[in-house]
């Protein structure tokens, strides 16, 4: 076997890896809110990865690599976007929709980035990327109202909308880490994760002021320990690291194709839950993937021919 070939396999356990916890992440989650409100668990959840980041680093890259080199509100504000920002919202969100919706909204990321890159650039994506774009964008509008367009001003509106918001909040922070070029995505991790706790804090204090947030018992943190150690330690720690792990290996374009398919494993749980999604959920759900995928593969087979 050819080191290629090793790469291309362990990227692709790697990624493997990153569904299965991801595709786990929201029913979870959702569980553990019941207990533990989303400022707590954001916080348990990032407090801790950050730290686990931060001895990554400097086990890795050294002690000296723990440093802003003078960028330290700009990273503090991606830190922000990425962790309170993405974090509070997406919880606050899944407390009102279920979580399969979420996995849909989320999935649109690589959407908001082409449209981002559009924004910026003023270069316009070709006609496949806009035909999935609009193809993705009908599917999630399928998956959100089951063809029943009065939801959107409705029911579950304010949490598919907090979810998109958190959507948003995530894409700002992927795309911020093209501000630090030099840097190690675990670099960027880990000092935009320890940064973002302290917005973290600080939006945790207010909302525990306004009477919005007030901390678990430890009757409450037993009730629902398995739920906090899986969001805390595998999809925060080890969801990230494999991730990044599979990026390295396999590329961004590729690794972006496996998750695209986190969805499928969220809708099979809430299935295995006993929820049966009608048809035209489902069929907005095939939509949007079937556009993602396409368009991944698009994007990847366009790299290769530049590249070639």
């Amino acid at each position: 076997m050819t080191p290629a070939q090793r790469d291309h396999r362990r990227g692709t356990l790697y990624m493997l890896l990153v569904i299965a916890i991801w595709g786990g992440f929201l029913p979870v989650a959702k569980a553990a809110l019941v207990a533990v409100d989303p400022y707590w668990l954001t916080a348990m959840r990032f407090v801790t990865a950050a730290l686990v980041f931060l001895v990554l680093l400097w086990r890795r890259e050294g002690a000296h690599k723990i440093s802003t080199e003078g960028k330290l509100w700009k990273i503090a504000l991606f830190g922000s976007c990425g962790f309170a920002g993405f974090g509070i919202s997406l919880f606050e969100g899944l407390r009102l929709t279920r979580p399969e919706i979420s996995a849909m909204i989320l999935a649109l990321g690589p959407i908001q980035v082409a449209l981002w890159q559009w924004w910026s650039t003023h270069r316009r994506p070709d006609n496949f990327t806009l035909a999935a774009i609009a193809l993705a964008l009908v599917g999630e509008l399928l998956v959100v109202t089951s063809g029943e367009f009065a939801r959107l001003v409705g029911g579950d509106a304010l949490g598919n909308g907090l979810v998109f918001l958190a959507s948003l909040f995530w894409t700002a922070y992927t795309l911020g880490g093209q501000q630090f070029p030099g840097w190690s995505p675990v670099r960027y991790t880990a000092l935009s994760c320890s940064l973002g706790t302290v917005a973290i804090a600080a939006f945790l204090i207010v909302a525990t002021l306004l009477g919005h947030s007030q901390p678990p018992s430890a009757a409450q943190l037993v009730a629902v320990w398995p739920e906090l150690a899986y969001t805390v330690f595998c999809v925060s720690v080890f969801g990230i690291l494999f991730w990044n792990m599979g990026v390295a290996k396999l590329g961004p374009l590729s690794a972006g194709l496996f998750a695209n398919f986190t969805p499928v494993i969220t809708y099979l749980i809430a299935i295995a839950q006993g929820r049966r999604p009608d048809a035209v959920e489902l069929a907005g759900a095939v939509i949007v993937l079937v556009a993602l995928i396409a368009n991944n593969r698009h994007q990847s087979a366009k790299a290769r021919s530049i590249h070639a």
